[in-house]
């Protein structure tokens, strides 16, 4: 995990924790309040979106090349993204949903880079969805 945060560190995509942006309703429980297993779930996600967006392929490095080409800029990324996602049980990702960029095409390259995996395990039985998930796009500067 020490490699994969220093990679993600290199291209300046750095992860903060998993955590819940707003209630999503009557069913909505805090991080607190769920059971263990939907917390170790979700940060499993986490590290695997982690690796989808740093791997060294076409549109996960298209995408990481215009956070850090649009960096600063007021068609740039925000400084933290809330991503939900929705899983099968059988581990793939269903689908995710993020408040758009305002680059077509970068919302396309992050929707495919990450539905387009398997998670490794399903999710635990009766887990909440969407399982909600910030990220820091905060960049380094080179």
């Amino acid at each position: 995990m020490g490699k994969l945060r220093a990679l993600l560190a290199s291209v300046g995509l750095i992860t903060i924790a998993a955590s819940p942006a707003i209630a999503q309703g009557l069913d909505y429980r805090s991080p607190d309040a769920a059971p263990p297993a939907w917390g170790q779930f979700a940060k499993l996600v986490k590290y695997r979106f982690e690796e989808w967006i740093s791997a060294d392929e076409a549109i996960a490095n298209r995408f990481r090349s215009w956070l850090k080409e649009t960096n600063g800029t007021q068609n740039g990324a925000p400084a933290s993204l809330v991503v939900k996602a929705w899983l099968n049980p059988d581990g793939t990702v269903e689908r995710v949903s993020f408040a758009p960029f305002k680059d077509e095409r970068a919302n396309t390259d992050l929707r495919t880079v990450l539905t387009r995996g398997n998670i490794g395990e399903a999710p635990p039985p009766e887990m909440l969805q969407p399982i909600n998930l910030r990220f820091s796009l905060n960049l380094s500067k080179d």
